[in-house]
């Protein structure tokens, strides 16, 4: 180099940013980016409530007190379980290096939620790693991810699985949010997404749902529409018994809450 030119200006190796790092900074990634990482790794807790609220869409709940039902109102989310196991995959190497190097760092608890707060306690070690700027750009593709899933999960009704016309089709169907229909993209088998829906939340009418679940589910077949507050009054005057347990938590039938339902409908007439 000429003593006359002016020394290369490093930039932000982190990706699609390429700032001018500052005088003085070793680390592979600017303090903007860095930012970026903290904010996405503080956001994971609450990344992973929502994905768990989306999972949990996999079942009704069960308990110790009575049957649960072969076909359930709610499913399971196969883009919320991939974005866990992404978040997962992509924090644990970085905290394991981190942990190799920092044996005095205690161990953190065997999830997304510890290892994410294990590696902001590595966030020094981070910074000044030569390929800091990787983590970066996985963490925040994998935080991504998840909240794209969450996104997703919010946007589409699932419909059942598709028996077309000869009853082997066996496609998942998913309808947009407020859709009366929809088309299997396998078999083209047309379906009404209120009729089936009702016709399978009758068929789960021994599945037992906390209340909460329960005013989702009805309020999914698009017919009915019941608050937890309505669902609270029923149970204070004894018109909504409780069916188990789901630890602490009471559970309820499907069944018994849509007779409570066609009941008052008939008082109404």
């Amino acid at each position: 180099m000429s003593p006359h030119q002016p020394p290369k200006t490093r930039t932000c190796a982190a990706d699609k940013c390429g700032r001018p790092m500052p005088t003085g900074d070793n680390s592979t990634a600017c303090p903007a980016c860095w930012r970026r990482f903290d904010t996405n790794l503080g956001d994971i807790p609450s990344i992973m409530t929502e994905l768990d609220t989306t999972l949990s869409r996999q079942t009704a709940s069960g308990s110790s007190n009575g049957p649960r039902s072969s076909e359930t109102p709610l499913p399971y989310n196969v883009d919320a379980s991939e974005a866990a196991r992404l978040l997962s995959m992509t924090l644990w190497p970085w905290v394991k290096e981190g942990l190799d190097a920092h044996p005095a760092v205690p161990l953190p608890s065997p999830s997304v939620v510890g290892m994410a707060a294990a590696l902001m306690h590595l966030n020094g070690w981070l910074v000044v790693h030569p390929e800091g700027y990787l983590a970066i750009d996985e963490v925040g593709f994998a935080v991504g991810q998840a909240r794209t899933a969450i996104d997703r999960a919010a946007d589409r009704v699932y419909a059942g699985t598709c028996d077309g016309d000869d009853g082997e089709c066996g496609e998942e169907l998913y309808a947009s949010e407020g859709s009366t229909s929809l088309r299997c993209p396998v078999c083209s088998t047309e379906r009404d997404v209120y009729i089936w829906r009702r016709n399978r939340l009758e068929a789960a009418g021994d599945s037992l749902l906390t209340l909460s679940e329960m005013t989702r589910a009805i309020g999914e077949t698009g017919s009915e529409t019941v608050s937890r507050k309505r669902l609270e009054g029923w149970v204070r005057r004894g018109r909504l018994i409780r069916a188990g347990n789901l630890g602490a938590v009471p559970l309820y039938r499907v069944g018994d809450v849509l007779d409570v339902i066609e009941g008052e409908k008939r008082r109404a007439i």
